[in-house]
């Protein structure tokens, strides 16, 4: 019997091809060998000069049958290479992995703990029930910045945890203060075994880390050029540099009436910034990632205090997951490039009893892309595989604010209609629709009231308030310096 390498011949096959073996030349086997090594339908030089000698040596000896190039050695040896269609999805498979491990890369040189948020959802999903927390006995508490495109991750938190409850503030500052954090815990489900609540805290900044490894430009439907992530932050974080951190150290509770969120955030940044011994001068070296980072550390540090002072932890338990959400977009929103989705963790913890419990979420392992890909409906057009150490999917409805494929697909009818209406010769008589002859009946006198940001605006012109404030400013400066 022949020996049999890779699989097994039909031994009808088989039989033939050892009965001619004896006339194949010793330089012919080797070209066969050399021919079965390559990949079939592969066009090199090498494989057409093999393919060459083996069919001047001996032409039945050599078959490609259903793909594969199969020998025949003297002594009977079949040699059996693997079929093209397998070695052409090899190929692709690899080459989507290292794909997805390149962008991989560019978000973890800024954020070295980043996951793809399908990936950490589902970390966080099986630490929490570890420990009791689950969507039915449990309400997410969600911080993050008011920009839409943070819906991506509030989406997968909702999928697991059900409606959470929003405390986004702008840049995710958080300003909801000690009656807004009450008001998400009163709607909590209460366990009917120990009659506790049980909250989920996330909190999360963000940023734009885009395809091309460009940090805060960021593509966006329907807008040409490039927009950017976190607006709120880059603003804070140019303007820190040009006014300096000592005079954007504003007194705790002071706000600008016009923007209170944001110049909220401007303060909180700079007092941390100051905290931690960065001056006027050397906060000029900081970039977008650090400013990102001391944001995060910020918001995080108010989260933890707004908990100690509204959680009883005899009547609840919790659990804390912040991070930063990185936008890792294509570098145009309808380009070929997928638009993917990361969380870089930095705490986890859980308050069971009273009790203190961190989490490494980098200890748990990934899910599958074919897990992920379950939990999204089994489609299985949708980019999802390996990405580094981490899952990655690209972002698509139900868990993207708006359709890179629906966009494509509108842009394509719009240009054939174009072509239609010189086809169809309608270019003469096509026009836009007049406005609804009854736009003109719904519209009304504004109605009559007053104003109450008349009371800001005193305030704000008021010089001898303003000296006030500035002196208050100045003694606060000293005291915290």
């Amino acid at each position: 019997m022949p020996r049999v390498l890779a699989a097994a011949a039909q031994s009808q096959m088989a039989m033939q091809q050892r009965a001619s073996a004896a006339s194949l030349k010793p330089r012919g086997v080797a070209a066969a060998r050399a021919l079965a090594a390559h990949r079939p339908g592969c066009g090199c030089a090498a494989h057409r000069r093999a393919r060459n000698m083996v069919v001047r040596a001996a032409a039945d000896h050599v078959l490609e049958v259903g793909g594969r190039t199969i020998v025949v050695e003297e002594d009977g040896t079949i040699i059996i290479s693997q079929p093209s269609a397998q070695a052409a999805a090899d190929v692709k498979d690899s080459t989507e992995v290292e794909y997805l491990t390149g962008r991989a890369a560019q978000v973890q040189k800024h954020y070295e703990s980043a996951i793809g948020a399908d990936d950490f959802i589902q970390r966080v999903e099986m630490a929490l029930y570890a420990f009791g927390f689950t969507g039915e006995n449990s309400i997410a508490m969600v911080n993050l910045c008011r920009d839409e495109v943070t819906v991506t991750l509030k989406q997968k938190i909702d999928a697991v945890f059900g409606a959470s409850f929003s405390t986004n503030g702008l840049g995710g500052v958080l300003t909801c203060g000690a009656v807004g954090m009450g008001a998400g815990f009163s709607h909590s489900p209460i366990c009917s075994t120990t009659g506790k609540e049980r909250y989920v805290f996330f909190s999360f900044p963000h940023i734009s880390i885009n395809s091309r490894g460009e940090v805060g430009p960021m593509s966006r439907p329907g807008r040409p050029g490039q927009s950017c992530a976190c607006g709120a932050l880059i603003k804070s974080w140019n303007e820190l540099r040009s006014e300096g951190v000592t005079c954007n150290c504003k007194i705790p509770g002071v706000h600008d009436a016009v923007d209170p969120e944001y110049s909220i955030l401007k303060q909180r940044i700079a007092r941390r910034l100051r905290h931690e011994g960065v001056t006027d001068e050397s906060v000029q070296g900081l970039n977008l990632v650090d400013v990102t980072k001391v944001a995060e550390r910020t918001i995080s540090d108010d989260l933890e205090y707004l908990i100690s002072k509204t959680v009883d932890t005899s009547k609840a338990d919790y659990a804390v997951i912040t991070g930063v959400q990185v936008h890792n977009w294509a570098y145009d929103f309808e380009d070929e490039s997928p638009n993917l989705e990361f969380v870089a963790p930095t705490s986890a913890y859980v308050v069971v009893n009273g009790q203190k419990t961190h989490i490494d979420l980098a200890a748990m392992p990934p899910l599958t892309p074919r897990q992920i890909k379950m939990l999204h409906g089994g489609d299985l057009g949708v980019v999802c595989n390996q990405g580094g150490q981490s899952t990655l999917r690209v972002e698509d409805p139900p868990y993207a604010y708006d359709s890179k494929d629906a966009r494509k697909n509108q842009k394509k009818r719009l240009e054939r209609y174009v072509s239609l209406l010189k086809e169809e010769g309608l270019e003469d008589v096509a026009s836009l629709p007049a406005a609804p002859a009854w736009a003109n009946k719904i519209t009304a006198a504004a109605p009559e009231r007053s104003n109450s940001t008349s009371i800001d605006q005193k305030f704000q012109t008021d010089e001898s308030l303003k000296q006030l404030q500035a002196e208050l400013d100045a003694k606060y400066r000293m005291v915290s310096n």
